[in-house]
Formats: structure tokens, sequence, C-alpha cells
């Protein structure tokens, strides 16, 4: 497949993250560019995240059956969803690289042509190296710019 097979279209990405450690919840929002296409049937996303450690590039591949969640720059990931199913990752920064053990409950992703909007939601507990489990609840919701 060459790359004039590939649709790519620019996005905008709104990234909320929701966790829950016991009776306590916090709540990210991250809104940036990228862009969206599709290799077969597999969905990319692209974005770059920037915090005060740096900018990082995200790239998720969601399949029918699994999602994948790579960031590399300032913050090094790799982070596998599989329904119902325990995986491992790591998290690697200035501080140093741990192991993550992610166990996800739900993904659900949605396209809706009309609006050229869509939906990513991956629901999942995550364990980092010594840490208690938090329920993470992650939605990226994405829509294409003219």
């Amino acid at each position: 497949m060459s790359l004039h097979d590939i649709d790519k279209h620019n996005i905008k990405v709104t990234l909320q993250t929701k966790i829950k450690h016991g009776s306590e919840t916090e709540t990210y929002e991250l809104v940036t560019f990228g862009t969206k296409m599709y290799k077969g049937s597999d969905l990319y996303l692209q974005y770059t995240e920037e915090n005060e450690a740096g900018k990082t590039q995200t790239t998720i591949k969601h399949k029918t059956n699994d999602t994948i969640l790579l960031r590399n720059g300032a913050i090094k990931m790799r982070q596998l969803f599989r329904l119902q199913e325990a995986t491992n990752g790591h998290y690697e920064s200035i501080y140093g690289r741990l192991g993550l053990l992610t166990t996800t409950k739900k993904i659900h992703h949605q396209w809706d042509e009309q609006k050229k909007e869509g939906k990513l939601v991956l629901h999942y507990t995550l364990h980092m190296q010594g840490s208690e489990p938090g329920q993470y609840e992650m939605t990226i919701s994405y829509k294409e710019e003219a």
C-alpha cells in the first residue's frame, strides 16, 4: 500500500481522562490538533501533546479487537488495550521506566459520517509498578477540520 492509498484528514482532538482512586476522581482534558487515517480497516489517530516536560507525539492504532496507544518524545509509552485481558506495557519519562498492567473493560468506537466526527472510549484498570490500581475512562473525540 503506497502513501497515495491512505486517506488522511486533519482533525481537532479532545482527549478527556477520568481517573478514579477509591472515592476520589480526577479529570484531565486536552484539546489539540492532529491527523486521522485508515490503513486497511485500522484507524490511526496522531496528535501532539505538550506539557512542562516537553512535546510528545501520540499515535493511537484502533483495530476491531484491540487498541494500541504509543507516545514518543518527552514521554515514551506503549499501552495495549485488549477487551477483558490483562496486557503489559511501559511508561518512560526523565524519572525512569515503569511497567504497566492494563485490564480493559470496554473499547467502543463510533464514527458519524454526516458530522465527520468520531469518538473512541476506553475503560480500563491500570496498575503502575507498585501503585494502587486506578479506574480509567479515556475518551478521544475527534472531528475533521474543513
